[in-house]
């Protein structure tokens, strides 16, 4: 009785396999034909290799100053920068297995003085399993006075020189933007973000992984969730916090106000000598130092200091649980 069953489990087994895989070898040649269909239809501006594991798509626009390229990504490192031509150049490198290369397509599109590019996932397939690697390349430039938009699942953005706002999004990979006048926002879900050298007010967050804000004329949002938050030589208002790390605050300017927070690590502020200032700084797991000259309200502890420093002014907030806090004067 029990070698019956064994063999029936067997041959249901098997047979169920047999089935399993038919309908995958049959989803996967429906997908193939139709990606192969809209590759060949391309435009003759846009060209790609024959070899559907090494794409290229590529294609220029004429363009003004002030205009605005917007892209959309499935998966794929971005790379922005600009050039003396009135033109935008995209070209898109898609190399991977065949089961996910194939099915990856680029589109482009034109309205008025905005590009958009968009890179897409096309699986019809009955079975959508991504088996095998898939690895995306967008080289971008256009012209200096220029606006960008990216979002992208999968990769990394880099951006550079550029004139204009900067609006970078991605779900799995690092921001890296520099050089920009204009304001920029750079967001991604798990990776790092570092912004340098930008005249205009920035937002910089992410949720796995440190932010690096340096050299910025304008104001300053950065965030994390589990690392540490940097802004050094800020010229404008600083507002940083993180969940899970240190927050280090240097302003070269003015104080416009300061807010840092984390639950679970240290503060350091430095600031100009002689600027003016209300201090409120509390932790509950460290001590609060100051080495500039405070006029102290209330009592004097170890754990919080409340006053003003050269007269008052704009408030420098600090707040930790896990950690220290000081103010010290910029040298």
């Amino acid at each position: 009785m029990k070698s019956s069953s064994l063999l029936k489990l067997t041959l249901f087994f098997l047979f169920t396999t047999v089935f399993v895989t038919g309908l995958i070898a049959y989803s996967n040649s429906r997908g193939n034909s139709s990606s192969n269909g809209e590759s060949n239809s391309a435009s003759a501006d846009e060209s790609f290799s024959d070899d559907q594991r090494n794409r290229r798509y590529e294609k220029q626009f004429s363009v003004k100053d002030g205009g605005e390229i917007i892209v959309n990504a499935d998966a794929g490192t971005v790379k922005i920068d600009s050039w003396e031509k009135s033109e935008v150049s995209v070209v898109v490198e898609v190399d991977g297995s065949d089961s996910r290369a194939e099915k990856y397509t680029v589109e482009f599109k034109q309205e008025g003085n905005t590009v958009y590019v968009t890179g897409k996932v096309k699986d019809r397939s009955f079975f959508k399993w991504h088996i095998g690697n898939l690895e995306v390349l967008y080289t971008i430039y256009v012209p200096k006075k220029f606006n960008t938009t990216v979002k992208t699942s999968g990769g990394d953005v880099e951006s550079k020189n550029l004139i204009g706002k900067a609006d970078y999004y991605t779900s799995g990979g690092n921001i890296e933007v520099e050089k920009i006048e204009g304001e920029t926002v750079a967001s991604t879900s798990g990776g790092n973000v570092n912004v340098r050298d930008i005249v205009g007010n920035v937002e910089a967050e992410t949720s796995g992984g440190n932010v690096v804000c340096e050299n910025i004329k304008g104001d300053v949002n950065g965030s994390t969730s589990g690392g540490d938050v940097e802004a050094n030589f800020i010229d404008g208002r600083v507002k940083a916090g993180t969940s899970g790390g240190n927050v280090t605050i240097k302003v070269n300017g003015e104080n416009k106000g300061i807010n840092a927070e984390t639950s679970g690590g240290d503060i350091d502020i430095f600031v100009k000598e002689g600027v003016g200032a209300d201090i409120d700084a509390e932790t509950t797991g460290g001590s609060v130092d100051c080495d500039l000259p405070v006029t102290v309200r209330g009592k004097v502890r170890d754990s919080e200091l409340h006053g003003k420093l050269n007269g008052g002014g704009n408030v420098i907030r600090a707040s930790t649980s896990g950690g220290s806090i000081r103010i010290a004067t910029l040298k």
